[in-house]
């Protein structure tokens, strides 16, 4: 697509005095190519030549846009992660690479990933960062855009995994005119029981059952021991952990503690965490998700007992969003059925999944409005479990007629949250959609990689949307993506 003449925008300085309902531009700054160090990034990257705008949607929504020189006449927002609190200045890069207008937002609040406390009465920035702040942030960008370069984008879309999947599923749903297309990752949709689910892992892992981190190699060895070969490739990746059934008793210690095995209370945890709280509240972790560093030692044992990323968030959100109590204890939280609001699961969903939760089914407003979206979730992702999307994407099958021909969903075998793990977790999804959004080619398969720790591709295979998956051909590398088709499954 060719660049917009210059003579078309205004220089970049002029948009401070830019006038535009409830949004303030406090900076406008022309960056020259070559080193920029974004805030959030230690080392200086390489960048074009772009306008550096920075604004407040009132009534405290931070957000910054960068329009390259060389604009390709679309729009790229990228999401958050955890409870946001700051602008994701490390996803705009590629972005600005590729030659779009890209923004980021702080969602309205400023703090660190799994702070809550900026909450506590304040319900205007609950709001912002559960669904408005991204709405208006991207109306905010696109008359921006559209007075510096003297035209509007063609195109706007939008990109984010785990809490910007939320952001991007809650977009399609409730604001859905606002993209074009849509890319959803690891979705923390199910908003309140995600966090519902991480008060579970806190709870079934306290005291005795606290699993310390250097039990879990053992525990991925297990799994992989019991079920990697079920689908009839031995790689140490497990295609779709729905086939393992792993029974963590066959890990129990013959007596006493030790490291190479697990206790009675050890093995019931490990249990629990795969079985999740059940019923309608949430599904658990699938088996193949332990190891690495973005494994159960971040997620779910953490360095140390009370030290988990699910703890730390699941505390936050109930305590701040919750119960307006710094000091709640998780081990007071009531899930059984009980008459009324002594039911936690009850109340917090009585409060807050009205604004939170992105799990309405109809998308045909999004339909109608000729969008796309691409929905993706590693199937070892030790923090949202899989099964919530697929739980999603079958309901959205039934509630939305032609749901399959704008909305397609892609696993990723061996990918940990957002990335990560021994699968084939490097693709490019933004590619992807523009090829549907701009020239109708709905993606049939979409190319992976995975890299080692110095960068270099040691292993390829596509993704194929739900239900299907790669199957191998039966000759040639496993290594090697061209030695695989996307086929429906073999039942199970």
């Amino acid at each position: 697509m060719a660049v917009v003449p210059a003579a078309a925008q205004q220089p970049c300085e002029n948009l401070t005095s830019l006038s535009l309902p409830n949004v303030t531009i406090s900076q406008a700054t022309t960056v020259a190519a070559g080193k920029f160090a974004p805030p959030d990034q230690k080392e200086p990257v390489d960048v074009p030549a772009f306008c550096r705008v920075a604004g407040v949607v009132a009534p405290e929504v931070k957000f910054e846009i960068w329009m390259p020189a060389g604009w390709n006449h679309k729009l790229l927002v990228v999401g958050n992660g955890g409870m946001a609190g700051s602008i994701n200045y490390r996803q705009m890069i590629d972005p600005l690479g590729r030659g779009y207008a890209t923004s980021s937002t702080d969602t309205g609040h400023e703090g660190k990933g799994t702070d809550g406390s900026w909450a506590v009465g304040h319900m205007e920035r609950v709001i912002d960062f559960a669904h408005r702040a991204i709405h208006v942030t991207s109306q905010a960008d696109k008359a921006i855009v559209e007075a510096f370069y003297g035209g509007p984008p063609e195109h706007a879309y939008f990109s984010g995994c785990s809490q910007g999947g939320q952001e991007a599923l809650m977009s399609a749903q409730r604001y859905p005119k606002d993209f074009d297309g849509i890319i959803a990752g690891d979705p923390a949709n199910f908003w309140t029981h995600n966090q519902i689910n991480h008060v579970w892992t806190l709870l079934v892992t306290k005291g005795d059952a606290y699993i310390p981190a250097s039990k879990v190699p053992m525990i991925a060895a297990a799994v992989n021991s019991a079920c990697d070969a079920l689908d009839g490739i031995q790689d140490g990746i497990l295609n779709d952990p729905r086939r393992c059934h792993f029974d963590p008793n066959t890990l129990l210690c013959k007596a006493g503690d030790a490291p190479d095995c697990l206790t009675a209370p050890q093995a019931h945890a490990v249990q629990q965490l795969y079985d999740g709280p059940g019923g309608n509240v949430y599904p658990g972790l699938l088996p193949g998700g332990e190891d690495g560093p973005g494994g159960w030692s971040n997620w779910i044992t953490g360095s140390q007992p009370g030290s988990s990323g699910q703890g730390n968030l699941g505390l936050a959100f109930f305590r701040y969003f919750v119960f307006d109590d710094a000091e709640w204890d998780a081990r007071s939280f009531k899930f059984e059925t009980a008459p009324g609001f002594d039911n936690d699961v009850e109340f917090t969903d009585y409060k807050l999944a009205a604004i939170f939760n992105a799990t309405d089914p109809d998308l045909s407003a999004f339909r109608d409005n000729g969008g796309k979206l691409i929905q993706y979730h590693g199937w070892s992702d030790p923090d949202i479990t899989p099964l919530n999307s697929i739980n999603y994407y079958e309901s959205v099958q039934k509630a939305t007629p032609g749901a399959g021909e704008f909305y397609r969903l892609f696993l990723v075998p061996g990918m940990q949250h957002c990335g990560g793990g021994p699968g084939t977790s490097k693709f490019d999804m933004i590619s992807a959609l523009e090829q549907w959004v701009e020239h109708g080619a709905a993606p049939e398969s979409i190319p992976a990689a995975h890299t080692t720790s110095t960068g270099i591709v040691d292993r390829t295979r596509p993704l194929c949307p739900y239900p299907q998956e790669a199957q191998w051909k039966g000759t040639g590398s496993t290594g090697l993506a061209e030695n695989f088709v996307c086929a429906l499954p073999k039942s199970f």
